[in-house]
Parts: C-alpha cells; sequence; structure tokens
C-alpha cells in the first residue's frame, strides 16, 4: 500500500474530530438533528482549518443510510464513497480552474438531476471567490431557489471578494485560526499513534510555524519525521525546516541593545553563510520583537506566548533591555526592511544597511521626561552640556557660554558634563571590561574589587553590582564615598550617561538548591550545579576552570574570607 501522508491519514471523518471549530461544527450538528439545514452554506477562513474537511462530513451526515444523522457511521456504501472522493452524488468542484459562465451553466443543467444513491446531491466549490463576476450572476437563481434534493457548499479564504448576493443566499460560517496549545495538543497525539518521540520545545516550534493551520502542522510533522526518524528535537525541526535558530535571534538582539554595529554585521554575515533565507529571518525577527512587544507592555502576559518557562525567562531578560517605545520602533524598522527586501535590491545591502540602522537607534524620550528635565532645570541654558535628546555639547562652548555669563574673558572654568542618554544592561556589559580597564588606570585596587562583583541589572540608569555572600569586605570598601564617587565618575564618563552605581551581597536563597548535598567528584552533579547557577558559570568562563569536586558545608562551619 502507498505511502500516505498525515494530512489525509489523520483528516477527520467526524464533526467531533475537527479541530477548535466547535461554533460551527455544533450548528450543523443540531442542523441535521433537527432537519433544519439550509440551502447554501459559505465556509470561510485561513488556509487548512477544515473548511472542505467540514463540508465533507456535512455531506455525509445527509447521505449515510442511518441519516440524515449528526454521526455519520463511516461504513456506509455513501460514506465510504464520499470519504474516498468517488461518490457521484457529492461533486467537488475548484473555481480557480472552473471560473466561466460557461461552467456555471453545465452545473444548472446538472442540479436537476436526483441523486443516484444518497438522499441528497451536495455541490462544494472550492476557493468560490475565484468565479467570474458573470459566472456569480449566472448562480444566483439556482442558489436562492435549488431543487430540493441538492445543497451547496462554498468555501474560501477571501470572503470579502465574494459578491453580496451571494452572501444573502447563504448561512456563513467562519473558520479561527487554531491556537498554538490546541495545535501542539493535537499534533502530540498525531506523534503518539505514529510512536514518534517528540520533545515540548519541538512541538511548540511546529505550531508556531503552522500559523494556525492543522494541515500544514501535520506536513511539517511529516517532513520533520523524515528528516529526524522517531526522535524529533528542536534541533531537527529548525535544521529540517531551514529555519533561523532561536539563539541567532537572541545574538543579533542582544548586539542591537548594546548598539553594537560591529557585531550585527558580524551575525549578518555568519546569517548569508549559512544559507538561511534573509526573508525568512526577517519574518523571524518580527515575531521575536512580538514576544519583545508582549513582555515588555506587561510580564504577566505571558501565558499567551506558549512558551516554556526558561524561553520565558530568556525573553523577559532581553525585554528588561528595552522601553516599549523602543520595541515599537524596531518592529517598524525591520517591517521597512521586510519591504526593501521585495524592491529587487540586493539582501546582503539590506540586511546590513538595516541591521545597523537598529543597532544606531537611539532610545525613546518622551515629551513628558524632556517636560520633566526642563522643569528639573537640568536641560536650561547652555551649561548643561547636553541637548533635548541627550547629546553632549561641546565642551569649548559650554565653557564660552558659562564665562559670558560670568562676565570673564580669561581661563576655561571645568564643569562636569550632564547627560541624559538612557542605557540598559546589553550596553554596560558590552563596556563592562572597557570600563574596568579605565578605572585600572585610576585605582588598581578598585578595579580589582568592582571585578570581583557581578553585573546583575540596570533600570533607570541605575546599575546593580552584586557580590558572592563572602564578599562583604569589599563591599565596603567599594562603598566609602570617595571610593564611590570615583567609581561613579569613571563609570559616567565611559558611557556618558548619567548613572548611578547599588552594591548588595547574594543572599543564600539565591543560590541554587542543588548545591546541598552533592557527592565528591560527581561529574553529572557538578554539571547541573553550573547549569542552575549563571554566577558559578561564568566564573568558570573567566578563569577557564572547572570543577574537579563538590562538598557539603555545614551551616555551623566557619568561614574565613581572604
Amino acid at each position: 500500500m502507498p505511502y500516505q501522508v498525515f494530512a489525509r491519514k489523520y483528516r477527520p471523518q467526524v464533526f467531533e474530530d475537527v479541530v477548535a471549530q466547535e461554533h460551527v461544527t455544533k450548528t450543523l450538528q443540531n442542523a441535521v438533528k433537527n432537519d433544519r439545514v439550509a440551502s447554501g452554506y459559505l465556509f470561510c477562513g485561513p488556509r487548512g482549518t477544515g473548511k472542505t474537511t467540514t463540508a465533507r462530513i456535512l455531506a455525509k451526515a445527509l447521505n449515510c443510510v442511518n441519516g440524515p444523522t449528526p454521526n455519520p457511521c463511516g461504513t456506509c456504501a455513501p460514506c465510504i464513497e464520499i470519504t474516498a472522493g468517488s461518490s457521484l452524488d457529492v461533486l467537488e468542484i475548484d473555481a480557480a480552474s472552473n471560473t466561466g459562465v460557461d461552467d456555471i451553466r453545465t452545473l444548472r443543467e446538472n442540479v436537476r438531476y436526483l441523486p443516484t444513491g444518497g438522499k441528497k446531491r451536495i455541490y462544494i466549490i472550492d476557493e468560490v471567490h475565484r468565479l467570474s463576476g458573470a459566472a456569480f450572476d449566472a448562480l444566483l437563481k439556482t442558489l436562492e431557489e435549488p431543487p430540493p434534493h441538492v445543497i451547496f457548499v462554498f468555501a474560501t479564504t477571501e470572503p470579502l471578494k465574494v459578491p453580496e448576493t451571494i452572501l444573502s443566499r447563504t448561512q456563513r460560517f467562519d473558520f479561527k485560526r487554531v491556537s498554538v496549545a490546541e495545535l501542539a495538543e493535537h499534533v502530540r497525539k498525531i506523534a503518539q499513534i505514529e510512536q514518534i518521540t517528540i520533545d515540548e520545545p519541538a512541538l511548540q516550534l511546529l505550531a508556531r510555524k503552522a500559523d494556525g493551520s492543522v494541515r500544514d502542522a501535520l506536513s511539517l510533522l511529516d517532513q520533520v519525521a523524515a528528516f529526524a526518524g522517531s526522535a524529533i528535537m528542536q534541533e531537527h525541526v529548525v535544521e529540517a525546516l531551514g529555519l533561523v535558530g532561536r539563539q541567532v535571534l537572541f545574538d543579533y538582539i542582544d548586539a542591537i541593545a548594546a548598539k553594537d554595529s560591529r557585531r550585527v554585521l558580524d551575525i549578518s554575515a555568519r546569517i548569508l553563510e549559512a544559507g538561511i533565507d534573509v526573508a525568512d529571518f526577517v519574518q523571524e525577527l518580527l515575531e521575536h520583537y512580538r514576544v519583545l512587544l508582549v513582555l515588555t507592555v506587561d510580564k504577566g502576559s505571558s501565558e499567551q506566548l506558549h512558551f516554556t518557562p526558561e524561553e520565558i525567562e530568556a525573553y523577559s531578560k532581553q525585554a528588561d533591555n528595552f522601553a516599549v517605545g523602543d520595541v515599537v520602533r524596531l518592529m517598524k524598522a525591520a517591517a521597512d526592511l521586510n519591504q526593501d527586501l521585495k524592491s529587487g535590491l540586493d539582501e546582503r545591502l539590506v540586511l546590513e544597511l538595516g541591521g545597523v540602522k537598529m543597532a544606531q537607534m537611539e532610545s525613546t524620550v518622551s515629551f513628558r521626561q524632556i517636560l520633566e528635565r526642563l522643569d528639573q532645570g537640568s536641560l536650561q541654558g547652555p551649561s548643561s552640556g547636553s541637548d533635548l535628546f541627550g547629546q553632549s555639547k561641546k565642551k569649548s562652548d559650554t565653557a564660552l557660554a558659562t564665562a559670558l555669563r560670568a562676565g570673564g574673558t580669561g581661563g576655561w572654568p571645568e564643569e562636569p558634563p550632564v547627560y541624559s542618554k538612557s542605557v540598559n544592561l546589553a550596553q554596560v556589559a558590552a563596556e563592562w571590561d572597557s570600563f574596568l580597564g579605565l578605572l585600572r588606570q585610576k585605582s588598581q585596587m578598585l578595579a580589582s574589587q568592582v571585578a570581583m562583583a557581578e553585573l546583575r541589572k540596570v533600570a533607570d540608569n541605575e546599575i546593580s553590582l552584586v557580590f558572592g555572600p563572602t564578599g562583604s569586605a569589599s563591599k565596603q570598601v567599594i562603598e566609602r564615598p570617595e571610593n564611590l564617587r570615583v567609581i561613579t565618575a569613571a563609570l559616567r564618563d565611559h558611557l556618558k550617561a548619567n548613572v548611578r552605581v547599588t552594591f548588595r551581597l547574594e543572599n543564600a536563597g539565591e543560590l541554587p538548591v542543588s548545591a546541598v548535598g552533592l557527592s565528591h567528584n560527581s561529574a553529572t552533579q557538578a554539571a547541573a550545579l553550573i547549569e542552575q547557577s549563571p554566577r558559578l558559570k561564568r566564573l568558570l568562563e573567566k578563569v577557564d576552570g572547572e570543577i574537579i569536586g563538590t562538598r557539603k558545608v555545614n551551616s555551623n562551619e566557619p568561614t574565613t574570607e581572604r
């Protein structure tokens, strides 16, 4: 027996099997049960949502030997013939290839013939919006007053192109796009029947890629199963479908958040060299921005994104680098990039130009913020050293204005620069090593103490540094007023931003739970510890070290700080 693809093999045969269209199937079942079947139906909705399938099930419900019945048996001769597509009483017509008025005239001649074996003669016209205007006109009278044994079912993905005269003569049912959760559950059931093991990230990725279409979801599962076999992981889905790896998107947007144009160009080159379609990358980029927009507006809306908790955490961390206005403008830039790709320009040029434009985009400043700064006097007059948009003025201009106000003509007075630029975690992290090098020139001791802290958070230009549980001595040294002034001044000069610095000790509750009770020299448990402790992972990467053993520490055991 020839191989049958999943989309045909698991095509619904009864109303209950249609995925996520209960508002349609329930109405049709009640209509059949109560003998209220109309003479014309219009099924509208996106591709792969079950329009033609539901029309076939309705035909079986009407022509089943036990019918009309809302639950066709599927085993009688009419049901078997309708399922196989060989029934003489159910005619499926492709409107795309039968668009003319002559085709409709032939149909009008044929409707007068009685059914050969069933009770009703059903005409299913797919993509009905493709009919010509004259063909629609020729159909009007027959559609309004058909013979009692004839029922018309029209299916279309573009109901706006169907004339109002047709809409008024039919009952319209709108098939909705299937949600990611419902698609994932359906694909999981099919995979279990086919004895295919598929992990949750791969399942969610397939469901999102299907874009609300059940048929597309099963076709994608079929394709990935042919590539990966009976065990499917997320990387198999990415490789088999030629998708953009999620890490590439995270790296790309991290570079944009850090305003690192060089890194954006490097990632763009990797995308092109890997043979990834640029249009696909831009679509994935827009979807990534959509996730960031949802989380930036409200972190509590994460349940509508259908990601695992680990994925939500990664997206949330990246969303902290942007304001809502920033994400909106970045989405607009990516949408413009998508349009530029259709203009016929070189893909490399368009991708690199769009990436650098997004990386150089300034943070959003609202008029309210500008007015607040004006009210505070921080932006009044030339002595502020910056304009309304955070751009530093030349020192000579500022100093000259100050001298003129003072009535002096000699020497240039020294004024500390004032900045209004906003920074995020990605920008500070990108400049952190170079800042430590600058601080080292001012004070080797302070630089070594600051290097022991972990850059944890940046919010409202406040940089939060966290020391380990044994770092209280370093924290006390740094928080001395004279030392804190040096560190803050160096940070402001290096980042060109009016930042503040706070320090705290890491609480015991922030340490990974798995750190308790690990056995000595256990490689598996050590790997788990590293995975659950980002701080330990970064420390190992910084010193290029490895864990050679673990030991349980008694809470009463004294510790020594060095």
